[in-house]
């Protein structure tokens, strides 16, 4: 595994620390202006409103509407505002900048309500009159206790936006130049920082070398200082202690205790001399506790204890298979390879006992037996039949056209569930190579993709049966993960829950998140269910719980087995509980913290 150097993981932390709390001022700052800003045009333009207020009361009096509306456009143009003078019912009685009559009813802009309703307020938004940015202002005219309308005045925001421009970028350079003395900063804090830790590791190297009289400066910080001092009395232990040990442990025992192997020497006795780690982890036992026992009584295995015997007797190597059960019952093989050695005289001292286990391989070997047994068992039955009808029909049978159209279908049907097995042993295959010999792409996707997908590509074979498919999955749940793997995987569960609902049922399909490292997609189905003896094998190939239902079905027998290599190609597990007579529940459970670990197929 690659590891960053330690200045490049200071500097750039520090770096951004920097550049992040200097946006966030930047960015604080300028909003804060701007706030500021809006707050004083409002107030301005509030004042300017009341200035006016006594003239338009004086006009609205007299009901001089031609002197109200020169007015607005007079005072208007001198104050650079718009003024707008409207009636109690919304209807718009003057404006310095646009001909009143032509003005739609204002009773439902927003400063309008709240200037009635006498709380003022202020409101930006867009023109479409004036066609710009305008930030509005009325306040309402009362007079003798009555609401005569209200006075709106606006400015455009145009000129603050421009203004506000001119000062962000003033900004933006000053947090440029702040960040490039920070970065130098940075870097000069992050080099006397690493320098001397860079100093340590190549002493580090150099003592794990031999070079143990190369000894480290102890100089700098009080940290560093302790720490070159620690590691130079290290070396000075390590110097010590690797000459006694090379001077007090032989090349025998060496090799002996770095043996994978399991490796057990007895003496002529049948007495345990030395068991390695290897060999005491092989047999689930304690090496300190076997040392001087005899075989039989110390393993208590009696296949082993007659292979010593042989090896303690021959003049010649031996080897050959031994069968043990563990204390937890369960039975492990292991070959085993025997020899006596003699002392210096030339007599026999003992033997010594090398053990591999070759359970794995056992059980290999037996599945492939099974395998192939299977393979040939569902091979044999459409190949049989295919043969057998077309025997007859060419026995005679093709003369009537009822019958051999009859064959003729059989063969068709049983040339397709040939031809499904094969799709199915291939697909395994190309799982089984891509584990092997390639990394499993995955990208991070919705969950629903490729399950509402599935469900697709599975809804004419439920609508057959009159069976409806339900979702439940947050449509924002994601994981990393191969969209078309997966499908397949979550389609061939789908079918399997059709195939074991009855009419009319309903199948579900669920995804959930039970905490942030685990994602669980669930296909349930409320049918005849399995028996608890068959869940263990259910992911075997052509393992069938009723072989004879299956087969009706139409199944191959490979459809689980493909879902369990899917699902381990993601790093994740499957698995499957089921009740009698109330259904089925296949969950994949995926590891969203091993999947950001470039998974590869194991």
């Amino acid at each position: 595994m690659h590891h960053k150097r330690l200045i490049w993981q200071l500097f750039p932390s520090q770096l951004l620390i920097t550049i992040i709390a200097l946006l966030v001022a930047a960015g604080y700052g300028a909003y804060s202006l701007r706030t500021f800003q809006l707050h004083q045009t409002a107030a301005n333009l509030e004042a300017r409103a009341h200035l006016v207020q006594e003239n338009v009361l004086a006009m609205l009096a007299g009901n001089n509407l031609a002197a109200l509306r020169s007015f607005c456009i007079t005072a208007g143009k001198d104050s650079s505002t718009r003024l707008t003078v409207v009636g109690a019912d919304g209807v718009v009685l003057a404006d310095s900048d646009e001909d009143p009559g032509r003005m739609e009813n204002h009773g439902d802009r927003p400063e309008i309500i709240a200037a009635l309703s006498g709380r003022p307020t202020p409101s930006l938004r867009f023109s479409h009159t004036l066609q710009e940015n305008m930030m509005y202002v009325a306040i309402p005219l009362v007079q003798d206790g009555q609401n005569k309308g209200v006075l709106r005045t606006a400015l455009p925001v145009t000129f603050i936006d421009s203004a506000l421009r001119e000062i962000f970028l003033k900004i933006i350079w000053g947090c440029l130049i702040v960040a490039l003395l920070v970065a130098l900063v940075a870097w000069f804090i992050s080099r006397r920082i690493s320098r001397p830790l860079e100093e340590m590791r190549l002493g580090a190297e150099r003592f794990a070398g031999g070079a143990f009289t190369s000894k480290l400066r102890e100089e700098g910080a009080e940290e560093v200082a302790s720490l070159a001092r620690a590691m130079n009395a290290m070396a000075d232990q390590l110097d010590g202690r690797i000459k006694t040990i090379a001077r007090q442990h032989s090349q025998l025992q060496a090799v002996f205790s770095s043996m994978v192997e399991g490796v057990i020497t007895v003496d002529t006795e049948e007495r345990i001399l030395d068991i390695n780690q290897a060999g005491a982890k092989l047999l689930n036992i304690t090496p300190e506790k076997l040392r001087g026992k005899n075989a039989l009584v110390a393993m208590r295995n009696l296949a082993l204890q007659r292979f010593v015997s042989r090896a303690l007797a021959s003049d010649t190597p031996i080897e050959g298979e031994i069968d043990l059960t563990d204390r937890e019952g369960q039975e492990k093989y292991f070959y085993a390879h025997g020899t006596k050695f003699q002392d210096a005289s030339d007599m026999t001292s003992g033997a010594i006992i090398v053990i591999n286990d070759v359970t794995n391989l056992r059980r290999l070997e037996n599945m492939r037996r099974d395998f192939v047994a299977n393979v040939s068992h569902e091979l044999k039955t459409p190949i049989t039949s295919i043969e057998g009808f077309a025997e007859t029909l060419l026995d005679g049978a093709l003369d009537t056209p009822e019958d051999a159209r009859r064959f003729v279908e059989i063969i068709a049907k049983q040339s397709k569930r040939l031809h499904a097995i094969i799709e199915d042993l291939l697909a395994l295959s190309r799982l089984e190579q891509d584990q092997e010999q390639t990394e499993l792409v995955l990208t991070e996707e919705k969950i629903t993709t490729p399950l509402r997908r599935a469900i697709e590509t599975c809804g004419l074979k439920a609508a057959e049966k009159k069976i409806s498919i339900d979702l439940e999955a947050a449509d924002d749940l994601t994981a990393k993960l191969n969209p078309p793997l997966l499908e397949q995987a979550i389609t061939n569960l789908i079918v399997n829950a059709i195939k074991y609902s009855d009419e009319g049922g309903r199948v579900l399909v669920k995804a959930e998140q039970p905490d942030h490292e685990k994602i669980a997609i669930k296909v349930q189905d409320f049918g005849a269910g399995v028996a608890a003896q068959h869940l263990p094998r259910l992911f075997e190939r052509f393992y069938r719980s009723d072989a004879a239902r299956n087969r009706k079905l139409g199944g191959t027998g490979l459809g689980l087995a493909i879902v369990k290599h899917i699902v381990q190609a993601h790093g994740g597990e499957v698995s499957v509980i089921s009740e009698l007579g109330k259904g089925t529940t296949f969950t994949i459970l995926l590891h969203k913290e091993k999947q950001h670990e470039h998974i590869n197929g194991t």
